[in-house]
């Protein structure tokens, strides 16, 4: 089974995390209490002890999914200690001037944290939760779905852990997911035409409560203020294709060039930007979906395993916290695991491609070359001021409320809709009309029988 003549099975673990990522420590912190033993297996060595290798995104966003999860946990004080308030963010556009979009119209900020601090936070809670063992440089290898165990390689060579039930965890490229799809289950597991480079930004020169963005069009850079005053830059280009993009400065074209030519401000904010552009590795973007997330009794996926997604609505933590606090809600509801993962899986899979669909277009939103508003997008903003209870801008209910992503998806597309139908039957005129006029033309808030031909304007 190995190479250097070990193999041996291992005792009977309640539940085995493959992962102790962030998504991983937090399953285990809502696991343990309520179903016993919990052991989490992470192919890396300890984070707390091992400080080079930062391999993840700098900052994270945490949003109200992101703090429930925090909050039932207990943690929630000591994260809110280590992270920033934004309120918002500004676009500086290539014209000089500057767009600023409030997060929400009642001023609530998202909060930016340094991801490793947080993980340290989250391991240090698993660590002092009864029940609970962490194990680092654990290689998860295979997955057995019906015994169930693991297989596990580390310093000592290949061993067999049984267990009672196998959660994965373990991110885009999951070792775990590996068994469902030996089982018949569809997974798309793919690269986006877009990569990155994490770049340090200075203190002093950008507001610290709000996050600055750059679009070009065709290239973006993005930068989150950290509790030190400096901000943690990322630079966004297609991967392949003519430039602005990274295949066009491997084949030879000065990356810093490409870089002063869509970004000429921040060459002056950011002194050293030639040497990181030569030095900082360029990451790429994986994108997951996944037909099935569970298996009978005794396996479920969570987070990046079977949903990952681009990161530009900041999400997909916050999903993935949502993910173990939805699934030990279906378990306390059920009789049984069949059907608390059953439960799970049908809760969250529509609501995983709902997020992901609206993180990548996100991108495009912000990326794209500033332009004059269309009448559509006019009357959609109107009606959000006129009727603030009924159309709630679609960031803001991902960002402050638990609903339902894929309810959230489908209200905007029913928006659309019916600004559609207004232009139609009234024409642009009613974006210029007054207040009185342009609430009469409004439907019944009743979506199975509302139609514009219900309204009394005239």
């Amino acid at each position: 089974m190995n190479g250097n003549g070990t193999d041996r099975t291992d005792g009977n673990p309640e539940t085995v995390i493959v992962g102790a990522g962030l998504v991983g420590v937090v399953t285990a912190l809502y696991l343990a209490p309520r179903f016993g033993p919990v052991t989490l297996l992470e192919k890396r060595a300890d984070p707390r002890r091992n400080s080079g290798g930062q391999r993840r995104s700098l900052v994270v966003m945490l949003s109200a999914r992101g703090w429930r999860a925090l909050s039932d946990l207990g943690v929630a004080d000591a994260v809110r200690r280590i992270c920033v308030p934004l309120h918002g963010r500004c676009g500086h556009l290539p014209d000089g001037r500057t767009r600023m979009t409030p997060y929400s119209r009642d001023g609530q900020p998202i909060w930016a944290v340094e991801r490793r601090r947080l993980h340290h936070i989250l391991l240090d809670a698993a660590e002092a939760t009864p029940g609970v063992r962490l194990r680092f440089g654990q290689r998860v290898g295979s997955v057995d779905l019906d015994e169930p165990a693991v297989v596990v390689e580390d310093r000592h060579g290949s061993h067999r852990l049984t267990c009672r039930r196998v959660l994965g965890c373990d991110g885009a490229h999951s070792a775990a997911r590996a068994a469902l799809e030996a089982r018949g289950t569809r997974a798309e597991v793919r690269t986006l035409d877009l990569a990155y480079q994490e770049i340090d930004v200075p203190a002093g020169r950008l507001d610290p409560t709000i996050t600055h963005y750059w679009p070009s069009g065709k290239a973006m850079f993005a930068a989150h203020p950290l509790p030190s005053g400096k901000l943690s830059g990322s630079l966004f280009m297609r991967l392949d294709g003519p430039a602005p993009s990274y295949a066009a400065a491997r084949g030879g074209q000065d990356l810093y060039e490409t870089f002063a030519a869509h970004f000429p401000e921040l060459t002056g904010i950011i002194p050293d930007i030639a040497e990181q552009l030569a030095t900082k590795a360029v990451s790429t973007l994986t994108a997951v979906r996944c037909d099935r997330w569970v298996w009978r009794d005794t396996f479920a996926l969570l987070g990046d395993s079977c949903h990952a997604m681009a990161p530009f609505m900041g999400h997909g933590m916050n999903c993935g916290f949502e993910d173990a606090r939805v699934l030990v809600d279906c378990l306390d509801a059920s009789a049984d695991w069949a059907a608390g993962l059953a439960a799970y899986e049908k809760s969250r899979t529509e609501d995983a491609d709902a997020i992901s669909r609206l993180s990548y277009r996100h991108y495009f939103t912000m990326a794209g070359p500033p332009r004059e508003e269309t009448a559509a997008e006019v009357l959609r903003g109107r009606l959000t001021v006129l009727f603030p209870d009924r159309f709630v801008p679609l960031y803001e209910r991902c960002a402050f409320t638990e609903e339902s992503y894929a309810s959230v998806l489908r209200d905007d597309q029913r928006l659309d809709r019916l600004v559609a139908d207004l232009l139609a039957r009234y024409g642009t005129e009613l974006v210029s009309a007054p207040d009185d006029r342009l609430r009469a033309c409004i439907p019944s808030p009743n979506p199975t029988t509302a139609t514009p031909e219900d309204s009394v304007c005239s």
